[in-house]
């Protein structure tokens, strides 16, 4: 571990001493939501289970439709729409990237895009021996892909909302520009987006991808289990209630990750100025999911900020291996908390060691 990742880890745990504050009492825990309907106990669903688990969109204009649309959030430039996709992809300073399997890139793919899927980048040992490894793991991955540290990276899914996986990714290696494609290839077909299919062989960069990290986005198993029961640190299980229910961190607040997201109903406009009515594009638009998009800063604030999640506590995001709570982490993020730090080794570390506490229920009756 670099000396660099040493003094970040001391400042981030100085965060977990801060002493007690207003809306949180100990050992809270509170679930949230019933079932999600299709969505597995790993991190890989399909896009139109998602669409289906999430709840209904109100007759509203949706996030990025327009100026007024996106105003609120901290770092609106960290989602474009499709018209910005299809005016920029191929300029040789943005990179684009699918987080989607193989086949389903292969299948169909923005043009120019290079395609990747989410355990290429998983990180499921915290201790500081994996954790460098992974991060060269990580850059030898990204150079593959043809990413430089100076182009702009639009990740995009296949509407799974797991682009986040990849932005946080990049955005714990200190990468200055990443951006995420709201609403995912669902949307960009809805648009009317050209796609072109076949595997993509990426012409690898010519330097190795440098690491400059950024320690306090990550939270490992020792800063997790320091952080129980301080009252500044709130923990949020982005997995399903049922998954809750059967185990999870003491204390922790289950919020499903599909609820920062609500589809996009046929008619209504897409994420972008252009407006573009969600109707489709090529092939049989009844059989795609509905496009998913970030809901509106202040829904997303006020429901954080329900559960005791405020911008004045530290923030761990977990879920079973840190692809669904990235979405949890980007969201936060995306809407102004900056001490949010993601525990990528989730429940699937924490389960295996037999050292660590651990909790049954849903935590009805706890009081907040």
């Amino acid at each position: 571990m670099t000396d660099q990742r040493r003094v970040s880890r001391r400042a981030f745990a100085g965060l977990l001493g801060m002493g007690p504050l207003a809306g949180l009492g100990r050992g809270m825990v509170r679930a949230v939501g019933g079932p999600v309907a299709g969505v597995s106990s790993v991190d890989h669903v399909s896009s139109a289970a998602l669409s289906q688990a999430s709840p209904a969109a109100s007759p509203q204009v949706v996030p990025g439709a327009s100026p007024d649309a996106v105003e609120g959030y901290a770092y609106p430039e960290w989602l474009v729409d499709p018209a910005w996709v299809m005016a920029n992809g191929a300029d040789p300073a943005v990179r684009v990237v699918a987080l989607t399997p193989a086949a389903d890139f292969a299948a169909g793919h923005v043009p120019g895009a290079v395609g990747i899927d989410w355990p290429a980048f998983e990180l499921g040992d915290t201790g500081e021996e994996a954790i460098t490894a992974w991060e060269e793991a990580a850059a030898a991955t990204l150079a593959a892909l043809g990413v430089g540290p100076d182009q702009t990276v639009v990740a995009y899914d296949g509407g799974t909302l797991f682009a986040a996986r990849l932005w946080w990714v990049l955005d714990y290696l200190g990468h200055g520009d990443v951006r995420i494609l709201n609403g995912g290839l669902p949307a960009y077909l809805a648009a009317g987006g050209p796609v072109e299919a076949g595997p993509v062989e990426p012409e690898a960069a010519v330097d190795p991808y440098p690491v400059r990290s950024r320690p306090e986005t990550l939270a490992t198993l020792d800063e997790v289990l320091a952080g129980l029961g301080d009252e500044a640190v709130v923990l949020v299980d982005a997995r399903r209630p049922e998954e809750y229910v059967a185990g999870h961190i003491p204390g922790a607040i289950n919020l499903p990750y599909p609820a920062n997201a609500e589809p996009v109903p046929p008619g209504l406009p897409l994420p972008g100025p252009a407006g573009t009515p969600a109707t489709g594009a090529a092939d049989d638009p009844a059989a795609r999911p509905l496009p998913l998009v970030w809901k509106p800063a202040a829904d997303l604030r006020a429901l954080y900020a329900d559960l005791g999640v405020t911008q004045v506590k530290t923030v761990m995001p977990y879920c079973t291996t840190g692809v669904r709570s990235a979405v949890t982490a980007f969201t936060l993020r995306l809407v102004g908390y900056e001490r949010v730090a993601l525990y990528t080794g989730s429940w699937a570390e924490w389960e295996r060691d037999p050292t660590t506490p651990k909790e049954t229920g849903d935590g009805s009756g706890t009081p907040r």
